[in-house]
C-alpha cells in the first residue's frame, strides 16, 4: 500500500465525535497532482484515539463526503490479534481536488458496521482433488507439495485481485507469479481453477501469462556472488491472509531458513493490491546477516517484446516491456516501478536449469525493499492497445505512487 503523508500542524482539522450532540469529525484530503484517481487513504487507530480517547470497538464508524454519500472503507487487523488497527477507505478524486470527508462514530445499541461491495480479494483454496477446495487464511508447507497426490491447491497457490487485474503465486518451489487479465470489476479468481479452464478467454478474463522458469510477474530471488537463487520455500513457507474488502487486499509469505549462498535467511514478502490500481506492491524484509546478498526481481521474457528502462525526475528507475506477449496473442505491457536510483537491469540466460527468460532488475542489498509490479492487457482497457497508451498509464501510475494523498 502507499502510506500517506499526514500533515499535523496548526491547521490540523481531524476531530471525531461519538456523541450526536457534538460536531462530527472531518478531515481534508488533497490530491496534489493533475490526475483523476481512486486512492486508498489510511488512518491508524492510534491517530483516531489521539483525537478520541473514549473510542472503543462498540462504536460504529460512518464516513461520508459533504453531499452525504457514504465512502467505502474497511477495518484492517494488520497484526492479526483480532482487533483492527487501521481504517482503509477508497476515495475518488478529480485532478487537484481537495475533498472534505466527515467522520462520525455511533454508540447506538444494535447498530452494525456498514457493508460495502468487495472490490479486492485474497483467496487460497486447498483440497484433496478437483473440484473441491476450502478457503484457508493460513497455510504452511515444506518440500514440494506437488509430490502429494492427495493435496490440491486451487489456482496452484494464493491469488489476489482488485477491480482491474489479478495475480497468483505458485505455492511450490517454482514460486513464480502469474497474471490474470480481467474484463470485470467483480472479484472472480475465487471461482476459477475448480471446474473452469482459465487458460481460455471467458467473460471475466483469463490467465494471460506464460511463466515457465522465469520470475514471471515480479517474483523475487537473491543474487550472491555470481549465482542467482530462487526462493523455493523448501524448508518451510507460510501463507497468511491479512486483509481484503472494498479498499485493499494484503497477504504475507514467509520463507523459513531459505539457503542463499552459504547462509540461511528468513524472508518475509508482503503483497498489497489496492482498488483502482493496475499494479500491486511488494514489501520485502530480509532477516539474517546479509553477507553480500542482493534482491532481484523481474519480468518474464518468453515472447517478442519491446523493453526499456525509464528514469523519473529523481533518477528512480522503472523497467517495462510491451508487445503481443499475452497467452491470448494480444498486447500486454508489464512494468516494475521502484523508488530506487541504484538498480541495474540485465537479461537472464535463455536456457538452463535456473531462472531463465527474464528481464532481471537488481535492487541491491539491504534488509528492507519495496517495488510495484504493473500489468496492462489490451482486453482490460483499450488504452493498452498501443505502447504509447501503456507508457502514458505507466507514467500516471508512477506519478500517483510518488504523490500520495495528503491529509489535513
Amino acid at each position: 500500500m502507499r502510506y500517506l503523508t499526514i500533515l499535523l500542524g496548526a491547521f490540523s482539522v481531524l476531530f471525531i465525535s461519538c456523541d450526536e450532540k457534538k460536531e462530527d469529525a472531518f478531515f481534508m484530503l488533497h490530491n496534489e497532482i493533475d490526475i483523476a484517481r481512486t486512492e486508498v487513504v489510511v488512518i491508524s487507530k492510534k491517530q483516531l484515539l489521539e483525537k478520541l480517547p473514549d473510542f472503543d470497538e462498540r462504536h460504529v464508524l460512518i464516513l461520508k463526503d459533504t453531499s452525504g454519500t457514504p465512502i467505502p472503507y474497511q477495518l484492517d487487523d494488520l497484526n492479526q490479534d483480532h482487533i483492527w488497527d487501521e481504517i482503509a477507505m477508497a476515495v475518488d478524486f478529480t485532478p487537484n481536488e481537495e475533498k472534505k470527508v466527515i467522520v462520525s462514530a455511533s454508540a447506538k445499541a444494535g447498530q452494525k458496521q456498514p457493508q460495502f461491495s468487495k472490490m479486492t480479494d485474497v483467496h487460497f483454496g486447498v483440497g484433496k482433488a478437483k473440484p473441491e477446495a476450502t478457503e484457508v487464511h493460513k497455510y504452511t508447507r515444506s518440500y514440494d507439495p506437488r509430490e502429494k497426490d492427495s493435496l490440491f491447491f486451487q489456482m496452484e497457490g494464493p491469488s489476489w485481485e482488485n477491480d482491474k487485474v489479478g495475480f497468483r503465486m505458485y505455492f511450490d518451489p517454482r514460486n513464480g507469479i502469474d497474471i490474470f487479465g480481467k474484463t470485470t470489476e467483480e472479484p472472480t479468481l475465487h471461482k476459477q481453477g475448480l471446474s473452469t479452464n482459465y487458460h481460455e478467454k471467458a467473460d471475466w478474463g483469463m490467465d494471460i501469462l506464460k511463466v515457465g522458469n522465469s520470475l514471471g510477474a515480479g517474483s523475487i530471488a537473491f543474487k550472491h556472488q555470481d549465482s542467482l537463487y530462487r526462493l523455493t520455500g523448501w524448508n518451510g513457507t507460510r501463507f497468511e491472509a491479512i486483509a481484503e474488502g472494498p479498499a485493499r487486499a494484503i497477504f504475507k509469505m514467509t520463507y523459513l531458513d531459505e539457503p542463499i549462498g552459504d547462509q540461511s535467511y528468513h524472508i518475509v514478502h508482503t503483497i498489497t493490491i489496492e482498488r483502482g490500481d493496475w499494479f500491486y506492491k511488494s514489501d520485502i524484509e530480509v532477516h539474517g546477516v546479509l553477507n553480500g546478498i542482493e534482491l532481484v526481481t523481474g519480468i518474464v521474457d518468453l515472447k517478442e517484446n519491446s523493453f526499456d528502462t525509464i528514469d523519473n525526475s529523481k533518477g528512480e528507475k522503472t523497467l517495462f516491456s510491451y508487445g503481443k506477449q499475452s497467452e491470448n496473442d494480444d498486447n500486454l505491457g508489464m512494468a516494475i516501478i521502484t523508488n530506487n536510483k541504484n538498480v541495474t537491469s540485465y537479461p537472464a540466460p535463455i536456457n538452463g536449469d535456473g531462472i531463465t527468460n527474464t528481464h532481471l532488475l537488481n535492487l541491491g542489498n539491504g534488509k528492507n525493499h519495496n517495488f510495484y509490479f504493473m500489468s496492462g492487457w489490451e482486453a482490460s482497457d483499450t488504452q493498452f492497445k498501443t505502447i504509447e497508451g501503456f507508457e502514458k498509464l505507466l507514467e500516471q501510475s508512477t506519478k500517483m505512487i510518488n504523490s500520495p494523498i495528503t491529509i489535513q
